[in-house]
């Protein structure tokens, strides 16, 4: 019966097959083509299929020379990322303001009729009538901003959903107050917001046409494992465009073709591991079949530890049942996740807009202070009066941070490899003042401003920092998952106690712990509280040194 299954899979696969448009790239040398070149049919077949024999020398035919392996170095990719969620979440908040600003300056300048010193009328008209629109454009899907659409067709489905809100408006309005209302008037005022709609939409369309064309708002993926299920999916995202396929990577590469469909097989896992891109790739799909069981489940632990997302496609031949983790679609293939659940966009947009809000607001009026801190370091030692510094941030990319200089100059230690223990002769008169009270932290707000970092999530450590005289991210396997979300100037862990020199693998552990608690609670509510805990930290910390 499984046979049966597998030939009635195979041939469906054929069937879709003779009816899929031309590919997104020319293959160089598909799946195919270097199974049939190199007489390793069955032994590709195996991976769908481990019950089938494998090829016997004798029947293989002379392998010509195979074409030489992409190098990394020529996978080139915008490194620039946007989170189309937050823009969506922007676009709704923008939407909504100017539809209530058209509609009660409409009403406001006499679109009202008989009792025309009515106030809550009008405000509920306007506040109802923004919520309509608002729902109506949802429903129909004018959010979604899918790569294939056209302006033409964006505009269309804009106009359709207000038309249907402005309709649906005017009924309730009307029949809730026939008698302070002018059809004439709220159809007026319904037209100057779907105009506004018009402009704004348009403009949001030519933004992130923009950026899907760089490719900031494209999620980049690899794939682990040359096989058929990996062709599935490339061919899929040939017809959606939702995925860049970067490359893909195996570790049987005497049995990999060079490339599908134009996705270049690159290397071994080790490879991958090495490859200094690895933090701008969004997410590590793991393309083997269910029936090749044990080797997934061998490349799943080697990148688990990874803070990319990680994932499997599923098969035909998946069994779906009790599945615990989450599962989705990605190119109209099912996916399970299996680490990385992602924050809701709206989440995203409202910590963003947070961050800038309240790291420009301190910069303005904390600028006399900073300036005051600036010219105290310069009177107390030689040297510049801000300190950069490497550090990990999400999903380990490496970003400069921002300190005021609290160490002797002959004494900057910038690999982190001695952190800074109490009564340390390196710190300076002012850096101890400025450490015990974390003013030193002050310039982070810039990191902030810039994105590289947020007000509350786990404290960046420094590239190359050590505890004891081992690595630190060598003492807890998990330690990489605190990299999922960006680093912080304030975080979970800071006001549990867990500030400072970390002088053990127990310490460090701790850490990790806690960072991670933060990332699976966090929210606004949560990252408000914490801020206001940190407060009292600047009033000096006796039991933390640093």
């Amino acid at each position: 019966m499984k046979q049966s299954k597998h030939d009635s899979v195979k041939k469906r696969l054929r069937e879709r097959d003779e009816q899929t448009n031309k590919p997104q790239h020319q293959s160089i040398e598909t799946l195919g083509d270097f199974a049939r070149r190199t007489g390793q049919d069955q032994d590709i077949g195996r991976d769908q299929n481990p019950a089938a024999p494998a090829s016997s020398p004798k029947e293989s035919t002379a392998h010509t020379r195979p074409l030489p392996r992409t190098p990394l170095s020529d996978i080139k990719f915008s490194k620039n990322t946007s989170n189309m969620g937050a823009l969506r979440a922007a676009l709704r908040l923008s939407d909504g303001f100017w539809i209530s600003l058209v509609i009660l300056v409409s009403i406001w300048n006499g679109y009202i009729g008989v009792n025309n010193k009515e106030v809550i009328a009008p405000l509920a008209a306007g506040i109802s009538g923004a919520l309509g629109f608002l729902a109506s454009l949802y429903l129909i899907k004018a959010y979604r901003f899918s790569p294939t659409e056209t302006y033409g067709e964006h505009l269309k489905t804009v106009a359709l959903g207000s038309a249907a809100a402005l309709g649906a408006w005017l009924s309730i309005a009307l029949i809730a107050k026939p008698d302070t209302f002018l059809p004439d008037a709220l159809a007026i005022a319904g037209l100057w917001a779907t105009g506004a709609l018009l402009i704004v939409h348009s403009v949001y369309y030519i933004i992130i046409k923009r950026k899907h064309e760089r490719g900031d708002l494209i999620p980049r993926i690899i794939m682990l494992g040359a096989t058929e299920t990996a062709r599935r999916l490339i061919e899929e995202n040939a017809r959606s465009r939702e995925l860049q396929i970067l490359a893909i990577f195996d570790e049987r590469l005497s049995r990999a073709p060079h490339d599908i469909h134009g996705v270049p097989v690159v290397g071994k896992i080790e490879d991958m591991l090495n490859w200094d891109a690895l933090p701008y790739v969004d997410r590590i799909v793991v393309t083997l079949p269910s029936m090749a069981r044990d080797r997934r489940r061998t490349f799943i632990n080697q990148v688990r530890k990874l803070p990319n997302r990680i994932a499997f496609l599923v098969d035909e031949f998946e069994n779906l049942n009790h599945v615990q983790q989450r599962v989705s679609d990605i190119a109209e293939i099912s996916m399970r996740e299996i680490t990385g659940k992602p924050k809701p966009g709206y989440q995203i947009f409202i910590k963003r807009l947070t961050d800038v809000t309240l790291s420009g607001t301190a910069l303005l009026f904390g600028a006399p202070v900073l300036a005051l801190i600036a010219v105290l370091i310069k009177l107390d030692s030689p040297g510049p009066v801000l300190f950069k510094q490497k550090r990990q941030g999400f999903n380990n990319r490496v970003f400069d941070v921002y300190k005021f200089r609290s160490l002797k100059v002959e004494n900057e230690d910038k690999d982190a490899r001695s952190q800074v223990e109490a009564g340390d002769t390196r710190v300076t008169k002012i850096g101890r003042f400025i450490r015990k009270t974390s003013l030193d932290e002050l310039p982070q707000l810039i990191n902030v401003l810039k994105g590289d970092m947020s007000l509350v999530g786990p404290r960046p450590h420094a590239v190359g920092m050590h505890t004891g005289n081992v690595q630190t991210y060598k003492l807890v396997e998990d330690y990489a998952h605190r990299l999922k979300v960006k680093p912080g100037l304030t975080g979970w862990a800071q006001i549990n106690g867990s500030r400072g020199p970390l002088h053990s693998g127990e310490d460090v552990a701790r850490r990790v712990q806690l960072d991670m608690e933060y990332i699976e609670r966090s929210n606004f509510i949560f990252d408000i509280s914490i801020m206001l805990k940190t407060l009292p930290c600047l009033l000096g910390d006796s039991e933390n040194i640093r």
